[in-house]
C-alpha cells in the first residue's frame, strides 16, 4: 500500500500546477476582459465592445426577463446611452470559479436631469471561448425603495411633457430616440433644476 501523499510526487505536482496556472491565467484574462467591456461601454466604443462578447450575447435578470436579448440590440443601448452620458462605475470585482462577478453603478443624464438616485446591481459575467458570453443581473439591498423613488420622478417627467406638449418617439433605445429625449430632458432640467 503506498502512503506517500500524492502532492509530493513530482510529476503528479508538475501537472497541478500547470493546470492551476492554467486556470488562474484565463480567471485574469477573463477579469481584464470585463474591465475593459466596461471601459468600452463607457467610451461608447461599439467596435471594441464587439470584439470583446460572443456572437449571441445576452443580459438577464434573475427573474428571467432579458434587458438586452442580442449584441446588435446592446450596440444600440450604447448609441443610445452616448447621447444621455450614460455611465457605469465599477465597485467591486470578484472571482467565483469560471465567472467574474461585479458590483455596478448605472447613471445617465435621465438621472441627472429627473434628480433620480443612482441604481446598483450585481452582475455575474459568463464566458465561451475567450469572450463574455453573457451577463445575469441581480438587484442588491434596498433596489425597490431606488425604483419607487425614480418611478415618482420619472412620472413628474411624464406630467411636465403632457402639460407643455413635449413628445420624444422611439421604439426602442438607440441613437434616434436619445437625441430626441436628450432635448426634452436639457428643457426640463432647466426649469427644475433649482427645486429641492
Amino acid at each position: 500500500m503506498i502512503t506517500r501523499n500524492l502532492y509530493h510526487h513530482p510529476i503528479l505536482s508538475l501537472f497541478i500546477m500547470i493546470f492551476m496556472g492554467m486556470f488562474g491565467n484565463q480567471t485574469l484574462k477573463n477579469k481584464d476582459l470585463v474591465i475593459s467591456f466596461i471601459e468600452a461601454r463607457n467610451n461608447y466604443d461599439i467596435e471594441k465592445v464587439n470584439t470583446l462578447i460572443h456572437d449571441h450575447y445576452y443580459e438577464l435578470f434573475m427573474d428571467g426577463s432579458k434587458e438586452i436579448e442580442s449584441k446588435e440590440q446592446l450596440m444600440d443601448i450604447i448609441l443610445w446611452g452616448k447621447e444621455l452620458d450614460s455611465h457605469i462605475s465599477l465597485l467591486d470585482i470578484s472571482v467565483n470559479k469560471d465567472t467574474i462577478i461585479t458590483i455596478e453603478e448605472n447613471t445617465n443624464f435621465l438621472d441627472v436631469a429627473l434628480q433620480r438616485k443612482p441604481r446598483k446591481f450585481k452582475i455575474t459575467y459568463s464566458f465561451l471561448n475567450g469572450k463574455i458570453k453573457n451577463q445575469s443581473i441581480d438587484t442588491l439591498s434596498g433596489h425597490q425603495s431606488i425604483i419607487k423613488f425614480n418611478a415618482l420622478k420619472y412620472q413628474e417627467f411624464i406630467a411636465y411633457c403632457q402639460q407643455h406638449n413635449l413628445t420624444y418617439h422611439g421604439k426602442s433605445l438607440n441613437k434616434e430616440f436619445g437625441v430626441q429625449l436628450r432635448k426634452v430632458l436639457e428643457q426640463y432640467k432647466s426649469v427644475n433644476q433649482n427645486k429641492p
